[in-house]
């Protein structure tokens, strides 16, 4: 992992909305909590983090649709001093990246959090709680006919070890595919080891 450039809490969450907002899992639930924010696409799509209204908009929007800064949901627990990158991966890093301790993603990887051992559950055909594994193929596809992704979020203690924050399905996407995983760049939070143990 090389670090390219710091970055900020409000880049992190405008990513993070983008990526989500894009999501076919998450995409009605992120445009249901704009409506009730009164909020137009335009704060997603066409952000200016120069601009501390909308940076305000978009954390409440984070907020409402996934408990950030709010201690609930995907963000309980969340380490409150992180300080955020924009780093580069390459292959050998997917062995040091690891999943949230969630259920699908334990039994996906046999306990382990590893999204490698998770592509080897998807490539034996074990589908995990009937959930069929046909989105992680065709995301491996895309990557190989030389689509891009929206980057992940990690967060780090060490810079060795790192934890997804967004972009479970991507990372598992790279993991089926690993010597795609090159140069892939992705936002990294780095926080204490103990903040980061209360999350996980």
């Amino acid at each position: 992992m090389n670090v390219l450039r710091t970055s900020s809490e409000e880049e992190m969450i405008s990513e993070f909305l983008k990526a989500e907002y894009r999501s076919e899992r998450f995409s009605e639930q992120i445009k249901k909590a704009m409506k009730k924010l009164l909020l137009d696409e335009s704060i997603i799509l066409s952000a200016d983090l120069n601009n501390i209204n909308e940076n305000i908009a978009r954390k409440k929007l984070l907020g409402e649709f996934r408990g950030y800064g709010l201690n609930r949901e995907l963000f309980e627990n969340f380490p409150g001093e992180i300080q955020w990158s924009l780093c580069n991966f390459v292959s050998k890093d997917l062995n040091s990246i690891r999943y949230i301790d969630y259920s699908y993603w334990n039994e996906l990887s046999q306990g382990t959090h590893s999204p490698l051992k998770a592509a080897q559950t998807i490539l034996n055909g074990i589908e995990i709680y009937d959930q069929s594994n046909a989105g992680f193929l065709k995301a491996a596809e895309f990557i190989k006919g030389g689509g891009k992704f929206p980057r992940p979020i990690l967060l780090t203690s060490d810079s060795e070890h790192f934890v997804i924050v967004e972009g479970h399905l991507r990372i598992t996407a790279f993991a089926l595919v690993p010597e795609y995983f090159n140069n892939v760049e992705c936002f990294v939070g780095k926080c204490s080891g103990d903040d980061l143990k209360k999350w996980l």
